[in-house]
């Protein structure tokens, strides 16, 4: 009797025994796209840039920090740009306030990769612009030019038929928030063009074409963008 007695336990544990292990395999057999997680869209891929390479993880919007400080200036922002590249005679580079409000030069860095040069400080009101000697003879005197560089060392040769210029407002010359100007010429794809297409200031490889006896490349627009808003001045 005690023996007939246990068996309706027996299976009624049997019962639940097998209900458990039903529900343990549905768990696992979960779709694989349910569980794996969505990759992470901040992630910028590494760029490579004469060697140098550099992953940096930030949000969409970041790279077009220097885009929109340059397009929604206040009343009272300088804002540091290239103005003109001349390569007749003894080239020279252009920098001028394009801004609102005064602002000095100090602390930007001229990037000829793979050479960089620092502007010292010289206070520019609106407009003012300041000449950067390319090679080692005299730059003409120009009006609203209120200074010339002594450029202590070279930042490389500047070649008329294809190079690049960046401005940058800090020396990390492989990150976008740090770069404020670019133009390239002649070909596309220079080192920091790169840089400069995230910082949304350049087309990814567009460059200014090189007409024969080019003189000088001036800038066309505020802020520039790409080759369109550059202008290619050729003489006789």
């Amino acid at each position: 009797m005690q023996s007939l007695s246990r068996r309706p336990l027996l299976v009624a544990l049997a019962l639940v025994l097998a209900a458990c292990g039903g529900e343990t395999g549905a768990t696992t057999s979960q779709p694989a796209a349910e569980t794996t997680a969505a990759p992470n869209p901040t992630t910028v891929s590494p760029t490579t840039t004469g060697g140098e390479a550099t992953t940096s993880s930030v949000e969409p919007t970041t790279s077009a920090t220097s885009l929109a400080s340059t397009t929604s200036l206040g009343t009272g922002q300088p804002a540091i740009r290239i103005d003109e590249v001349v390569f007749a005679g003894e080239p020279y580079l252009v920098i001028a306030n394009k801004g609102t409000g005064p602002g000095s030069s100090g602390g930007f860095w001229i990037c000829q990769f793979p050479s960089y040069f620092e502007l010292p400080a010289f206070e520019l009101q609106p407009g003012e612009r300041l000449t950067v000697p390319l090679g080692e003879g005299i730059v003409p005197d120009l009006v609203g030019v209120i200074g010339t560089v002594d450029v202590i060392r070279p930042i490389g040769v500047i070649d008329a038929e294809g190079g690049e210029i960046g401005l940058y407002s800090a020396d990390r010359f492989n990150d976008p928030e740090a770069i404020v100007d670019y133009l390239e010429w002649g070909s596309g794809n220079h080192a920091r063009s790169g840089v400069a297409v995230q910082a949304q200031i350049w087309v990814d490889g567009g460059f200014v074409e090189v007409p024969p006896e080019l003189l000088a490349i001036v800038a066309q627009a505020f802020p520039t963008l790409g080759p369109d808003d550059w202008f290619a001045e050729i003489g006789g």
